[in-house]
């Protein structure tokens, strides 16, 4: 199983909703999508993003040098991240 589909896994069990209504963003396919969004921005493949999760997320996340480039969505995209490094701490 790769590792998108385990973070997938992972919010299913913390209780996040599999899809985003409109005014809900914190949603498991708009964090899943979130991390494979950044990583493509990046022009980095997910195994890269997981070693430069840290880097990345200080980019995105409030004050960040691209945080108003996500203005709309930085929410999704910063939690997506934290999630992820969350997830990633735990090694599931």
């Amino acid at each position: 199983m790769d590792l998108l589909n385990r973070y997938y896994l992972y919010l299913l069990a913390l209780g996040y909703e599999v899809h985003s209504t409109r005014s809900n963003n914190n949603s498991i396919s708009a964090y899943v999508e979130a991390v494979k969004t950044v990583a493509d921005w990046e022009g980095l493949s997910i195994d890269d993003l997981v070693k430069q999760i840290d880097s990345v997320i200080l980019l995105y996340k409030q004050g960040g040098a691209k945080h108003s480039l996500v203005s709309n969505s930085n929410a999704r995209i910063e939690n997506g991240l934290i999630h992820f490094k969350e997830f990633l701490e735990k090694k599931i």
